[in-house]
């Protein structure tokens, strides 16, 4: 898949693994009720902040898996897979 989305819904990620092709964007659209984050455990992205009601994408150049979690509530945590 060349890019794929990500809704942000009673603080969880939705899917909690979504997969995309080397070079191809993940759009993260918050339809909770306070900002969130969509930041890589190794840092290796970082979407800042996501208000309520907006979207943040990323494009993904190295091909791997990577856990991600949401800077203001950790428990929030869901995978990234670039293939």
């Amino acid at each position: 898949m060349k890019s794929a989305t990500v809704d942000i819904k009673s603080f969880k990620f939705k899917p909690v693994v979504v997969a995309v092709k080397n070079g191809g964007s993940i759009r993260w659209t918050n339809s909770d009720g306070t900002a969130h984050t969509a930041t890589a455990d190794d840092r290796s992205f970082d979407s800042q902040t996501i208000d309520q009601g907006k979207s943040k994408s990323i494009t993904f150049s190295k091909a791997g898996s990577f856990a991600y979690h949401c800077d203001f509530h950790p428990f929030m945590k869901a995978m990234v897979v670039v293939k």
